[in-house]
C-alpha cells in the first residue's frame, strides 16, 4: 500500500517536463543500538568529489515512517527535481520514525546521515543548509538552535515553533527565513510570527519572513518552488 501512495504522490509531483532527473541512494545507518533508512539525492551530472552545497532536509509528521522512502516527496525535493539549475546541490533525506519528532535519538540519526554524506560524496562545508516543513521546520529551526556554528542558514516553513526566545538567542547570526500561510488551521500562524519576532528582537539581521494570505498549512511547494528563495539560500555561506 505504502507503495502505491508513493507512486501516486511522485506522478502528482513529476518534475516538469525535460527537466534531467537526479537520483536517489538508499542508505542505512546504525546508531543508538538500531538500524535507520534514509535517502540522499544527487542533482543531475553529479561527480564524486565535487564541493557542492549539502542540504539536510527534515520533511513533515504525514511522511514518517521507517523505509526511508516517503522523505523523497517533500517540497524542496521536488523542488530540485524540477528546478535542477536552481538546486545544484546534494540533498540529505533522514526519516522520522513513527510518533516521534526532530530530537533526541532522531536529530542524532539526522547529524549522522548529514556526516556520512559528506565523507561519502563531499561537500562544501561552508554551505550546509537545514531546511523543514511543519514538523520538520519546527525540528531545522531547534537543530541549528543545538548546532548553530553548522549550517550557513535554515529555511522553515509552517513550523509550530515552541521556545523562540531560546532559539533567537543561539539564531540571532542565522541567516533564516521563515514561511507560513495565515489561514493555516493545522498550526497557528502565530507560531512562526513569534519565532521571527523574537528574532528581529535579539537584533538579527538575517532573518527573512513570508506569510501567504489566505493560504492554509500546505505551502510547502509554493515555499521550495519561489526563484527567490532558492537563490537566497544557496548565496548562504558561513564564515571559516
Amino acid at each position: 500500500m505504502v507503495a502505491v501512495v508513493l507512486v501516486a504522490w511522485a506522478l502528482a509531483v513529476a518534475p516538469e517536463a525535460g527537466a534531467p532527473a537526479g537520483t536517489f541512494v538508499p542508505k542505512t545507518i546504525e546508531l543508538h543500538g538500531r538500524t535507520w533508512r534514509y535517502s540522499v539525492y544527487l542533482p543531475p551530472g553529479h561527480q564524486p568529489g565535487q564541493e557542492l552545497p549539502v542540504i539536510l532536509a527534515l520533511h513533515g509528521a504525514g511522511a514518517r515512517g521507517t523505509d526511508g522512502l516517503r522523505p523523497q516527496i517533500q517540497g524542496v525535493v521536488t523542488a530540485a527535481q524540477a528546478f535542477p539549475e536552481r538546486y545544484r546541490a546534494v540533498l540529505v533525506l533522514p526519516h522520522c520514525p513513527p510518533d516521534q519528532s526532530w530530537s533526541g535519538d532522531v536529530a542524532d540519526v539526522a547529524l549522522a546521515a548529514l556526516e556520512r554524506t559528506l565523507q561519502e560524496y563531499g561537500g562544501d562545508r561552508r554551505r550546509l543548509y537545514l531546511v523543514g516543513q511543519s514538523l520538520g521546520a519546527r525540528g531545522a529551526v531547534d537543530i541549528a538552535t543545538l548546532h548553530p556554528h553548522q549550517f550557513a542558514a535554515v529555511v522553515a516553513v509552517a513550523g509550530r515553533h515552541l521556545a523562540p526566545e531560546q532559539a533567537a538567542r543561539r539564531l540571532k547570526s542565522m541567516p533564516l527565513w521563515a514561511w507560513h500561510g495565515d489561514a493555516d488551521a493545522e498550526v497557528p500562524v502565530a507560531r512562526s510570527r513569534a519565532l521571527v519576532e523574537a528574532l528581529r528582537a535579539a537584533g538579527s539581521q538575517g532573518v527573512r519572513y513570508t506569510e501567504l494570505p489566505g493560504r492554509g498549512h500546505y505551502i510547502f511547494d509554493t515555499a521550495f518552488r519561489d526563484e527567490e528563495l532558492s537563490r537566497w539560500l544557496f548565496a548562504q555561506r558561513r564564515e571559516g
